[in-house]
C-alpha cells in the first residue's frame, strides 16, 4: 500500500505555481519541455557541422545567466578550447577571428567584445572538466561540485567497459547516467552522434532510429532531441532554401514528461549561435 503521505505529497505538487525545472532561454522550446522534471536525462543528437555542441553551449549559458550552478565535461576539446569557443557566443564574435589572432587585433570592436565577454564568463557559476571519460570519474565530481545542471559533450566518447559486447556496456553507461542524475538530482544533458545511414534518405530529418548505439540512448533518455538545418543540405537555387537559410528545426521527438513537437530557431553560423525567432531583427 502507497504510504499516505507520498499521495499527499503528489496531491500538493500537482496544484503546486512554481517555475519549471529548465527554462532553455528559447521560449518555444521551454513550453515542450515545460514538463522535464530533476533527474532527467537530455539528448541532444545531430549530424557533424548542424550545431549540435554549440546548441547545447547556447543551453548552458542562458542557464548561467539565470544564476544556475552548471558542470560542463568536455570530452572533445580541451578547458581553454572551449572557453574560447563560449567566448565567441557571447561576445558574438566571428570564429574565424577567433582562431586568427592577427585578424582579431586588428579589429577593436572584437576586442572590446571578448574583454567584455571574459568579464561576464568569469562571474558565471560554472565548472569545466576535460579529464573525466568515464562514469565513475563523471560521478564523482558531480558529486563534489554539486550542480544543478550538467553538460556531456559528447556520449560516444565515454569510456565504455570493455569486457562486454559495445551495446551492453553502451546500454550500462546510459543506466549508470541516469542513477548518477537521479542521486544528485540533476539535469544532464548530452550530445550525441547519429548514423551517416540518414545522409542516404531523402528526408534528412534525423529520426529516433538514426542515434548511434540508438536502443539504450533512446530508452533510458528522458528527452531526445534533434538539429536539422535545411540550408545545410540544400543549394542556394532550392525553393526551401531561401524559406528557410540561417533556421534550425529542433525537433523533440521524444518527451517522458510531456508532448514532441518541431520549433525553429534561428542560428548564425559565424558565431555558432542559436536565437529565438523575433530576434530576427537584430542583426
Amino acid at each position: 500500500m502507497i504510504k499516505s503521505e507520498v499521495l499527499e505529497k503528489v496531491y500538493e505538487s500537482i496544484f503546486e505555481e512554481k517555475p519549471p525545472v529548465l527554462q532553455t532561454g528559447f521560449k518555444d522550446l521551454d513550453i515542450i519541455l515545460s514538463g522535464v522534471e530533476n533527474s532527467s536525462l537530455i539528448t541532444i543528437g545531430a549530424r557533424p557541422a548542424m550545431g549540435k555542441s554549440s546548441f547545447m553551449t547556447n543551453i548552458m549559458l542562458n542557464l548561467l545567466e539565470q544564476n544556475k550552478k552548471c558542470l560542463f565535461f568536455s570530452l572533445e576539446l580541451s578547458e581553454e578550447q572551449l572557453i574560447k569557443r563560449l567566448l565567441g557566443q557571447i561576445g558574438e564574435v566571428d570564429s574565424m577571428l577567433l582562431r586568427n589572432p592577427d585578424g582579431i587585433l586588428r579589429r577593436k570592436q572584437s576586442v572590446e567584445k571578448i574583454a567584455e565577454a571574459l568579464n561576464k564568463i568569469s562571474k558565471y557559476d560554472l565548472t569545466i572538466i576535460d579529464d573525466a571519460h568515464d562514469t565513475d570519474g563523471i560521478k564523482e565530481q558531480i558529486e563534489q561540485i554539486k550542480p544543478e545542471f550538467v553538460f556531456i559533450d559528447y556520449l560516444q566518447l565515454i569510456d565504455v567497459p570493455s569486457k562486454k559486447p559495445r551495446p551492453e556496456s553502451f546500454e550500462k553507461v546510459m543506466r549508470d547516467l541516469k542513477k548518477i542524475a537521479k542521486d544528485n538530482n540533476c539535469i544532464i544533458f548530452m550530445t550525441s552522434q547519429l548514423s551517416r545511414a540518414l545522409e542516404s534518405r531523402m528526408d534528412k530529418r534525423p529520426l529516433l532510429s538514426d542515434l548511434r548505439e540508438s536502443g539504450a540512448i533512446e530508452n533510458i533518455s528522458d528527452v531526445v532531441m534533434f538539429i536539422y538545418r535545411e540550408d545545410y543540405y540544400n543549394s542556394c537555387s532550392d525553393e526551401d532554401y531561401a524559406i528557410n537559410k540561417g533556421t534550425a528545426e529542433i525537433i523533440v521527438a521524444k518527451n517522458r514528461g510531456g508532448c514532441v513537437g518541431i520549433i525553429r530557431l534561428l542560428f548564425r553560423v559565424s558565431i555558432m549561435k542559436f536565437l529565438n525567432l523575433p530576434e530576427f531583427d537584430a542583426f
